[in-house]
């Protein structure tokens, strides 16, 4: 392994290049970029302690967003059979991509089950989505748009029941039906910042929650991203007020989530 430091500004590694290596973050942070209509959107920042990269290099797949450092940053480069041979020898490590790769296949778990819930009920009802939210007994949650652009397309705040809330961009010509019915359906415009399916507040293990739905962007809740880029796809809500923003820093579909 390799330790080098980087300047704030430079790349650690490019979008669509091979993964042949991995990152382990020893001070600093890095931001995580991705290109969307020839423009580069952030997605989130990195901080120290992390790996960046691993999943690629675990999966045998190219890169699926840029990372370049937002300060001076000093790192260790494994290569594959390095990071691969330190797995096999720290139990330490070992453990932190075990945990991590755990987390995602609870994930998609409970994933699979929200989805035959929700999908079960709706199926029954013949009233479609807004009549089931009235339906419920358990409301206490609420999603509301937090800056005056969002506040043009929701209006009120919307009561979050216990079965999963989806988010989601409405279509565009040529585009096929996303994998769920989003409950709210927002409009947006090129380069999309909304993904079909984005995020879904949820309620499970006593709290809510908010899910990344595989965005193209990512969801980043209470200033942690989460999504496909980064160490997980779920994040818990605290009691009171919460900020969610769908599709990366800068962002115009920011919301509140109050939960009772």
């Amino acid at each position: 392994m390799t330790r080098t430091h980087f300047s704030e500004g430079q790349v650690l590694f490019s979008e669509g290049e091979l993964s042949d290596s991995v990152f382990r973050l020893l001070s600093g942070f890095v931001e995580v970029v991705r290109e969307l209509d020839g423009d580069p959107i952030l997605l989130g920042t990195v901080g120290a302690g992390q790996f960046i990269g691993e999943m690629g290099v675990i999966e045998n797949r190219r890169r699926s967003a840029t990372v370049r450092a937002a300060s001076e940053i000093e790192v260790e480069i494994l290569t594959r059979s390095e990071f691969l041979h330190q797995i096999v020898l720290s139990p330490r490590a070992a453990r932190e991509l075990i945990q991590r790769l755990s987390e995602r296949l609870r994930e998609a778990d409970d994933r699979i089950v929200n989805d035959e819930r929700r999908t079960g009920r709706v199926q029954g009802s013949s009233t479609g989505a807004n009549s089931l939210m009235l339906d419920l007994t358990v409301n206490s949650a609420y999603l509301a748009a937090q800056n005056p652009w969002l506040q043009h397309q929701l209006h009120t705040p919307i009561r979050v029941g216990d079965l999963p809330f989806v988010v989601g961009r409405g279509p565009v010509a040529g585009e096929e039906p996303p994998p769920l019915r989003p409950h709210l359906t927002l409009e947006d415009i090129a380069p999309f910042r909304l993904s079909r399916n984005h995020f879904v507040v949820e309620k499970c293990g006593g709290g809510y929650h908010v899910r990344d739905l595989c965005s193209t962007l990512g969801t980043i809740v209470n200033g942690e991203p989460i999504g496909d880029h980064f160490r997980g796809d779920d994040a818990l809500l605290r009691a009171g007020g919460n900020e969610v923003i769908a599709g990366g820093v800068d962002s115009p579909f920011v919301f509140s989530v109050f939960v009772a």
